[in-house]
């Protein structure tokens, strides 16, 4: 990171909120991510309907408390759940228990707000939490979650939730590039398929279409730099012409022997007029240039746009140089290919690669587009499969002359930019280029990306198929920054556990979760049942060696008004009795107790919205797995990365994507503290320079942050007078 944009007050003030995070109110508030008070957005839900509605760290952690703090509907969860962790259950019972969403599908939704994960993920985020030898609170864990994406601590239900800027650096760094980089797989597997059927093999992509035109790289390449400016590669469309030829000529600044040869053509009136001569007689024939009173060069600068009868009587002119005048135009055009030894070997491509013209290709369209040899062989027999080609040089040259041109020149045109290039230059590039040769596999394939490969990027990022958690959310399944640390920022999790909140306290107002929270609901059976209020011992033996009399006999009842009642059990182990008890009873118990929820119209949607935020809390598990953070709580605190994230972000505020960088720090910021306003107002300040700097419009200064240092003392790299003169050589 760097402060390249310039340091302002705002960074300066939110740097400083970062950097202390609390430590001192008096300067800048609270801790500036916390849960203590949230920025005062306001929307519209759709999914829950709510409205009005702030979706904030602060009210995620505020529905969580409302949901199973102190006086909510659920607040007999802790307990139960304390009550089980303290019972020294074996690990079959915890799992009976834990499995208890799984096992009811859809129907076990309820329990996701009772302290489990809904189905869908339950198998994963147990695992992640502790396992089935362990029961976990899935509220508390979306707390403690929260609390380690933003780098800090949940003080638990009822508690805030405090990040720390000096490792939140680092985790949304992390993040930003996991993110960005996965997108960029995800784009280019999804527009891999742009080239369709006109991808032309993988020789052809690597070697920027060279190998299109010849395979042969060494030969062609050393062939290609002995042209000089026989071929200009800005006019291909032209290669073969005449006329060109003697264009390239004038571009070096003389036509040589082609002067008195372009003098002896003769023309009609009508294409003197056109060559710019004033003709006095119309309808004259057999003028020749050389009386027309026009410059030759000029004439010359026509290049391919001349008459086709002038250029039919170059190509003759050509012909006609003897073997000094042929010297002389190679030199005029810096060619130094010894087989060009006649004018017309000029516009031969047979002539100018005559080590490389046999391996020549240019693209040919039948179903996809293919590449087929031009020279069918040694000789210089033209393919057949080109004679369309070249009509703009039918009758100037001989037919497979203009065809040969006409192939080779479509093939160099596939190559992008060849225009700006010269035969030097290419030729070098070409030479030194190297080929797939040997790697069959990709030399052979079909298309630019495979499709297992294309599927393989596309997929990742898709469903995760062993747990069914939807990864990335954004468009054209890619990844939004909110897929990662999302869960903190309200994302998915606010709404659903806000709306969870006001459902539970409507049913708890109708009496509709008395079978939970009641008297001899779950909760009071789970805690007299572990507290082992149900357990009779109905025989007492002395020991043997001790005499103390110990229970040989024990009887577990449960009544018919608790949950899993009636039930009596007896025997001389108290832990089978228990762990029957338990699976065979109570277990099943709960299970039919939170199935009955599914006719419940408020139940069904409590289970919709737990699906959603535990959809979440997976996203992230996984999405942060594959960015290599196993454990958050590792990250190391940094001043720096407090102050570099300061430093940026004017920068990070111009990402005001949904789900994006600035939605995110928006949303976890501690609104009543300074450091956490100065975020916000950080961010701000940099999308405005950005909209000023579109209008050329200049910032206020920002604050000089360079000081004044005392240099240091290095060897002198500079000669004295004195000691350049003892350096001079006299004689």
């Amino acid at each position: 990171m760097s402060c390249s944009g310039g340091l302002t007050g705002l960074m300066l003030t939110a740097a400083g909120g970062m950097v202390t995070n609390g430590s001192l109110p008096g300067t800048f508030g609270g801790a500036p991510f916390s849960s203590l008070s949230g920025a005062p957005l306001s929307i519209t839900d759709s999914l829950t309907g709510l409205t009005d509605f702030a979706p904030t760290l602060s009210t995620m952690v505020s529905g969580l408390d409302t949901i199973s703090g102190a006086g909510a509907p659920l607040d007999g969860l802790g307990t139960a759940l304390t009550a089980i962790d303290n019972a020294g259950f074996s690990a079959d019972m915890l799992s009976a228990f834990n499995a208890i969403p799984a096992d009811l599908g859809t129907g076990g939704g309820l329990f996701d707000a009772i302290g489990g994960f809904a189905p869908s993920v339950n198998s994963l985020l147990t695992e992640v939490t502790g396992g089935s030898g362990v029961l976990n609170d899935a509220l508390k864990y979306a707390g403690d979650w929260s609390a380690q994406t933003l780098g800090g601590s949940f003080a638990g239900i009822g508690g805030a939730v405090t990040g720390d800027p000096k490792k939140f650096g680092t985790i949304l760094n992390s993040a930003s590039s996991y993110v960005s980089n996965a997108n960029q797989m995800i784009n280019a597997a999804t527009n891999s398929t742009a080239l369709g059927n006109t991808f032309t093999g993988l020789d052809n992509i690597v070697s920027g279409g060279v190998a299109g035109v010849n395979l042969n790289f060494g030969g062609f390449g050393e062939e290609i730099r002995k042209l000089g400016t026989t071929v200009d590669f800005g006019a291909l469309e032209n290669l073969g012409s005449p006329g060109q030829l003697l264009s390239n000529m004038s571009k070096q600044g003389t036509l040589g022997p082609m002067y008195a040869k372009l003098s002896d053509i003769e023309v009609d009136s009508r294409t003197a007029q056109g060559l710019g001569a004033v003709v006095n007689r119309a309808n004259e024939d057999n003028i020749k240039i050389s009386d027309l009173g026009v410059d030759l060069d000029t004439i010359a600068q026509q290049g391919a746009g001349l008459p086709s009868g002038v250029q039919q009587q170059l190509y003759a002119q050509l012909e006609s140089l003897d073997a000094v005048e042929v010297a002389q135009v190679k030199s005029i055009l810096k060619n130094t290919q010894d087989s060009v030894v006649n004018g017309n070997d000029l516009l031969d491509p047979k002539k100018l690669l005559p080590n490389s013209f046999e391996t020549l290709t240019a693209p040919l369209r039948t179903a996809s587009v293919g590449f087929r040899a031009i020279y069918e062989n040694s000789s210089g027999s033209v393919n057949s499969q080109f004679s369309n080609l070249g009509n703009n040089l039918k009758g100037i040259v001989p037919d497979d002359l203009a065809v040969a041109n006409g192939a080779f020149s479509r093939s160099l045109q596939q190559i992008k930019n060849i225009s700006q290039t010269d035969s030097e230059n290419f030729g070098t590039s070409v030479n030194s280029m190297e080929s797939l040769k040997d790697l069959d596999l990709l030399e052979n394939q079909t298309e630019y990306v495979t499709e297992t490969v294309r599927n393989y990027w596309i997929d990742i990022y898709g469903e995760d198929s062993t747990y069914n958690v939807q990864v990335a959310t954004g468009n054209a399944g890619q990844l939004k920054l909110s897929d990662v640390i999302g869960f903190a920022a309200g994302f998915n999790s606010a709404a659903p556990i806000t709306k969870n909140a006001q459902l539970l306290a409507e049913m708890q107002a109708l009496g509709e979760l008395d079978d939970i929270i009641g008297n001899k609901g779950i909760y009071d059976t789970i805690e007299k049942f572990c507290a082992g209020d149900f357990t009779t011992c109905l025989n007492f033996s002395p020991d043997p060696e001790t005499g103390i009399p110990e229970c040989t006999q024990y009887q577990i009842q449960i009544p018919s008004d608790y949950v899993g009642g009636p039930v009596t059990l007896t025997g001389s182990s108290v832990a089978t009795l228990e762990e029957s008890i338990w699976i065979d009873y109570i277990v099943p118990g709960i299970k039919t107790i939170l199935a009955s929820f599914t006719a419940n119209p408020r139940a069904v949607e409590i289970m919709t919205n737990s699906e959603r935020w535990n959809q979440q809390l997976a996203r992230e598990y996984l999405n942060q797995q594959r960015a290599d953070n196993e454990d958050l709580t590792l990250v190391r605190a940094s001043d720096d990365v407090a102050i570099n994230l300061a430093i940026n972000l004017p920068t990070l505020g111009q990402d005001s994507s949904e789900g994006g960088t600035a939605e995110i720090l928006e949303r976890i910021v501690d609104f009543s503290s300074l450091g956490g306003q100065a975020i916000i107002a950080a961010m701000r300040e940099g999308r405005n320079l950005a909209r000023l700097g579109n209008a050329n419009i200049q910032r206020d200064a920002p604050i000089d942050f360079t000081g004044v240092e005392d240099p240091a003392t290095l060897l002198s790299a500079s000669y004295t007078a004195q000691e350049a003169k003892n350096r001079l050589i006299k004689s």
